[in-house]
């Protein structure tokens, strides 16, 4: 076997594995997601926190997207600080679940999984069912890289210059986990990294004291991953992957000192545990029990970067990660601003939406929403060249932060002047006049929320039930119109006193409901839902 081949033999399998684990969580984020969120969302217990994280971590393959999505949460004021870190703490003994659960002897599941798998996401017509055949195929990808990455690394034995390196990696422990640290960093995953890692020890030579500190390795990696993703966001949001770094990196870098000092003792006692692969296993495992151990200090670890928060004044100022080739983490960056956006313009309404709404506030959000579009464009600027299929979903993510950022200057013109106008002068609404008007807002505030859930589910049954929905609401502004009309040829005195200010709010509730919509007819044109009608063109430009 020549070093050349090793290493494409070797590489090929870890890109498999990378590309299936990728793939499985795109199907369980699209199937799920909107489960996910709300339970991200919902404050518990501290002991239901970790039982939730737990469950992510081990559903999303990692606990890096979790502690980003958490991360965003804290950002946009809609999770606790110290709930997100326990959270964070739980995803990652999930991740730890999940190693456990595909490094299990389940090998001959793999072409099953592929053959079923493969079949429901080439030829399943329901959008939920094609989802869960890319959730099975990527199990079965996942296995078989597994197995690819196993077949590469057997005939180490007989390689030469194999004793040499296992033997500095099982001397210096140290050594061991910088080369995990590095893996994890370059894989983007330290759970590709540990499944790597764990399939190079059931064929190498690699010691007890050697695999422990790769596993270590494997979780700084994973810890300070987040950390420089997320390290131009505002301070808020970086508090979370900062918490978590120190709780996980602080104890590993204790037990990796004492592998080093005392690592002939220690290696001779845990070689009698059982095989290296195993004992990395188990103590990936162990060390992330301990983890979860260290919940209750979670309030703690977040004081230091609390103390820079206060000391800190500055916007919600957003870029795109340096992993810009990444088209995952990439698009989940913008999604996320976008995700941001939503909330702004969510928290404006409801402010505008008020009796006696406060200004400041909403022009205070809005220079939010203003800001946030810029640091979309300069981002969009910095982008490197992207695919055809990359490049037509930033383009809809961009065309639809346009839309946000003109729905937050209709609401902080027009309508918060309008609302303003009925609680401050005589201005008076008939009755129907408000009760058509208070149903509106409702359905505005269930655009907002469906459009969150098009955004990150990115089904065709979500985009098309928001589509509908912008349908429905106009048809309640042409209703409402006609009532109006009614009532003034019916001598309606409210009605003719307040029917320049009724007819402009139900004009702007359905312009700010209608730009919400662009998200889903950019999803139902990606799965050829609207090429046959002439329905996207008479649509989208309705909603201009």
């Amino acid at each position: 076997m020549t070093i050349l081949g090793f290493i494409v033999h070797l590489l090929g399998g870890a890109m498999l594995l990378l590309f299936a684990v990728r793939f499985m969580r795109v199907g369980i984020e699209r199937l799920w997601s909107e489960a996910i969120r709300s339970a991200m969302r919902q404050s518990s217990s501290r002991l239901s926190v970790l039982a939730k994280g737990t469950l992510l971590g081990t559903v999303m393959q990692g606990s890096t997207v979790v502690i980003l999505m958490a991360a965003g949460l804290v950002g946009a004021g809609i999770t606790p600080t110290v709930s997100a870190v326990i959270l964070s703490l739980g995803a990652d003994f999930g991740s730890a679940l999940a190693a456990l659960v595909l490094t299990l002897p389940i090998s001959e599941v793999s072409p099953l999984a592929l053959l079923v798998g493969g079949w429901l996401y080439l030829n399943a017509a329901a959008t939920r069912r094609r989802n869960l055949g890319r959730v099975i195929l990527g199990l079965g990808l996942i296995l078989l890289a597994l197995a690819l990455i196993r077949e590469a690394v057997e005939p180490l034995k007989s390689y030469p210059g194999t004793f040499a390196i296992v033997s500095h990696l099982n001397s210096d422990p140290v050594s061991a986990a910088m080369v995990a640290l590095g893996l994890s960093l370059l894989m983007h995953s330290g759970l590709a990294a540990v499944l790597t890692g764990v399939a190079f020890a059931s064929h190498g030579d690699l010691n007890a004291a050697g695999g422990l500190a790769f596993v270590l390795g494997c979780n700084i990696g994973s810890a300070l991953l987040p950390v420089w993703l997320l390290r131009r966001e505002k301070p808020e949001t970086q508090m979370v992957p900062k918490a978590v770094a120190l709780l996980r990196i602080a104890p590993a870098l204790a037990i990796l000192a004492s592998l080093s000092l005392a690592q002939p003792w220690i290696d001779a006692v845990l070689a009698q545990f059982g095989r290296p692969d195993h004992l990395m296993l188990a103590g990936h495992a162990s060390y992330n029990v301990f983890l979860l151990l260290l919940a209750p200090l979670a309030g703690l670890a977040c004081r230091p970067f609390a103390t820079q928060t206060t000391r800190l004044i500055a916007p919600n100022r957003f870029a795109l990660p340096d992993f810009q080739a990444d088209g995952d983490i990439m698009l989940s960056a913008l999604r996320g601003q976008a995700t941001r956006m939503l909330d702004t313009l969510g928290a404006m309404f409801d402010e505008a939406s008020h009796d006696l709404p406060d200004r400041d506030r909403v022009h205070e959000l809005e220079k939010q929403m203003n800001a946030s579009l810029s640091d979309f464009r300069a981002a969009l600027v910095a982008l490197p060249q992207q695919t055809e299929s990359t490049g037509d979903d930033v383009e809809d993510i961009m065309d639809f932060a346009i839309r946000l950022e003109s729905c937050g200057d209709i609401i902080s013109d027009k309508y918060i002047d309008l609302r303003a106008r009925l609680g401050a002068d005589s201005t008076r609404l008939s009755k129907d006049g408000q009760a058509e008007i208070d149903r509106l807002v409702v359905e505005v505030r269930r655009g907002i929320l469906l459009a969150q859930s098009v955004l990150w589910q990115g089904d065709e049954q979500s985009a098309r039930r928001l589509v509908e929905h912008k349908q429905y609401v106009a048809g309640l502004e042409e209703e409402s119109r006609r009532n109006h009309l009614a009532r003034l040829r019916s001598g309606n005195q409210a009605s003719l006193g307040s029917s320049n200010v009724h007819l402009e709010l139900i004009t702007a509730l359905k312009a700010v409901n209608g730009k919400l919509a662009t998200v889903g007819y950019a999803v139902l044109d990606g799965y050829g839902a609207l090429k046959k009608t002439r329905l996207k063109k008479r649509e989208t430009a309705a909603s201009e």
